[in-house]
């Protein structure tokens, strides 16, 4: 994956694969809470509600006879996270393929305005790898708090963490498998398809995370 900054607040992302995998660097899991103790790890809590909305944005972007392509979407809420964020506007995702997603943040938070009507406590910032696995490349890493500075910038007080959702590859119809929430990440099977999100802090550390019933 290679990341590249124009200023503060357009990103793009670019997966390399190798063969049939996507090479990206191996995640070094710490247990220090991003909010500041260094004693426990934070846990994220998810409304339960929102799983199906993060299910159908990612495999929305299915076009018959064609790959995939990267998308991104956001998470907000206070002490629960509950509201799921499209960004299906042009204004937000400038372009995307199945290995790059340019996109700009400011747009990101007009919208989680917009919807929310006021500036949330916490905003999960999402982008998929289609065909690939949830982990951080090193490029993520150096990029993610650069990407942080311009939400903080924008919405004081609101932490900014980041998550990282892969979707294979469609399969042959099959039996539904429940989320379950897993360390820092959540699981789960549709109907054609696996997801697996991975949920980090600025400074990559690995965020456990809970669902709870809406």
């Amino acid at each position: 994956m290679k990341i590249s900054i124009n200023g503060e607040s357009e990103i793009i992302i670019k997966r390399k694969k190798r063969g049939n995998k996507t090479k990206l660097a191996s995640e070094q899991a710490q247990v220090i809470d991003s909010f500041g103790s260094k004693t426990r790890r934070c846990t994220l809590s998810f409304s339960k509600s929102i799983i199906e909305p993060m299910e159908i944005r990612t495999e929305g972007v299915f076009r018959p006879r064609m790959q995939d392509v990267e998308t991104a979407y956001g998470i907000s809420g206070d002490e629960i996270l509950d509201m799921f964020h499209k960004f299906t506007s042009s204004e937000v995702i400038r372009e995307a393929t199945p290995s790059a997603i340019y996109t700009t943040t400011e747009s990101k938070i007009e919208y989680i305005w917009e919807e929310r009507g006021e500036s949330p406590k916490m905003v999960v910032d999402v982008h998929t790898h289609p065909g690939g696995i949830a982990e951080l490349s090193e490029e993520d890493r150096s990029t993610m708090k650069r990407i942080a500075h311009v939400f903080k910038e924008k919405m004081s007080g609101t932490k900014i963490l980041f998550g990282v959702h892969a979707v294979s590859d469609e399969k042959e119809m099959g039996k539904r498998i429940k989320p379950e929430a897993l360390g820092n990440r959540i699981k789960w099977r549709s109907l054609t398809r696996e997801h697996e999100i991975a949920f980090y802090d600025e400074y990559s550390r690995p965020l456990d995370v809970i669902i709870r019933e809406p």
